[in-house]
C-alpha cells in the first residue's frame, strides 16, 4: 500500500482521537463493570454494532462503493444513512422547537438558533424537496454541484469537510472528556447552562448509549472513509441526547407544578 503524507494523516488523528476518548471509555466500562457485568451488556453490544457499521463503510468506501444503497457515496446523496440523518435532524428540529417554547430565559434563544440550524441542515440534505419531488436541478447549479442537486454544501470540495470534520471530532472529545470527568464538579445551580451540562453529564456517564455513540462519533469523525457513516452516528446521538433535555425538562416542569 502507498502510504503518503495524505493518507498517513487522517489515520493519525484517527489514533490520537482514539487515544484521547481511551480514558472516557475505560473509566465508563470500569463503572459499569463494578454494577455488575450485565450492566455493561447494552453498552458493549451497542459498541459492537457501531464498529460493524464502521468497517462496513470503510469496505464500501475502499471497494468503489457497492454499498450505496447503506451508505450513499460522496456523488450519490441515498442511502439508509442519508434518510437516516434526514430523519434524525427533523427529529432534532422538532425537540429543539419544543424546547424552546418552553424555556422561559435565554437558553431558548440558543434552542431556536440550533433548531434553525438543524431546519436548515435536514433541508440541504433532502436538497430542499429533490429527493421526494424529483424536479430537474437548474443547468448553472448542476453544472457546478458535485451530487447534481439543488443544495449548496455540495458545491464545496469534499477534501475541505475532512478538516471541518476532524476538528469538529477533537472538538467533541474535549468538551465531552471536561463533562465526564468534571461536569457534576464544576456547574451547579438551575440556571440553563448549569441544567445542560448537568443532563449531558448524567447523558454520558448513566445512559446506555451517550458515552458509546459520543466518542464512536468523535474518533469517526477523524477518516472520510467513515464519512457518510458518521453523519448518521452523529444525527443518532443528537437526537439521543435531546431526548434526555426533553425528559429532564419535563420533570422539572412537574416537580414545579407540585411546588405551586
Amino acid at each position: 500500500m502507498n502510504l503518503s503524507v495524505e493518507h498517513a494523516g487522517p489515520a493519525i488523528a484517527l489514533l490520537g482521537a482514539g487515544l484521547i476518548a481511551a480514558p472516557i471509555a475505560l473509566d465508563f466500562a470500569r463503572n459499569r463493570l463494578s454494577s455488575g457485568w450485565a450492566s455493561l451488556v447494552l453498552p458493549a453490544g451497542l459498541a459492537a454494532v457501531v464498529l460493524a457499521g464502521a468497517l462496513l463503510s470503510a469496505w464500501h468506501n475502499r471497494s468503489g462503493e457497492p454499498l450505496v444503497w447503506l451508505f450513499g457515496s460522496e456523488t450519490v446523496d441515498f442511502g439508509l444513512s442519508e434518510f437516516g440523518v434526514v430523519f434524525a435532524l427533523c427529529a432534532a428540529t422538532a425537540m429543539l422547537g419544543w424546547l424552546a417554547i418552553r424555556e422561559d430565559n435565554w437558553g431558548r434563544w440558543a434552542f431556536a438558533l440550533a433548531g434553525f440550524a438543524a431546519f436548515l441542515i435536514a433541508g440541504e440534505e433532502l436538497s430542499w424537496g429533490q429527493w421526494i419531488f424529483h424536479w430537474s436541478t437548474p443547468e448553472s447549479i448542476a453544472a457546478v454541484n458535485l451530487q447534481q442537486e439543488t443544495n449548496l454544501h455540495n458545491l464545496v470540495d469534499p477534501r475541505l469537510y475532512d478538516i471541518v470534520y476532524g476538528i469538529a471530532g477533537f472538538a467533541i472529545l474535549l468538551v465531552a472528556s471536561g463533562l465526564y470527568f468534571f461536569g457534576s464538579r464544576v456547574w451547579s445551580g438551575d440556571g440553563f447552562l448549569s441544567r445542560m451540562v448537568g443532563t449531558a453529564t448524567r447523558w454520558l456517564r448513566c445512559s446506555h448509549s451517550g458515552a458509546v455513540l459520543t466518542l464512536s462519533t468523535a474518533v469517526l469523525l477523524q477518516h472520510e472513509l467513515f464519512e457518510e457513516y458518521v453523519e448518521f452516528l452523529l444525527g443518532a446521538a443528537a437526537v439521543l441526547f435531546l431526548l434526555s433535555v426533553v425528559r429532564d425538562q419535563r420533570g422539572t416542569t412537574r416537580l414545579e407544578a407540585v411546588h405551586v
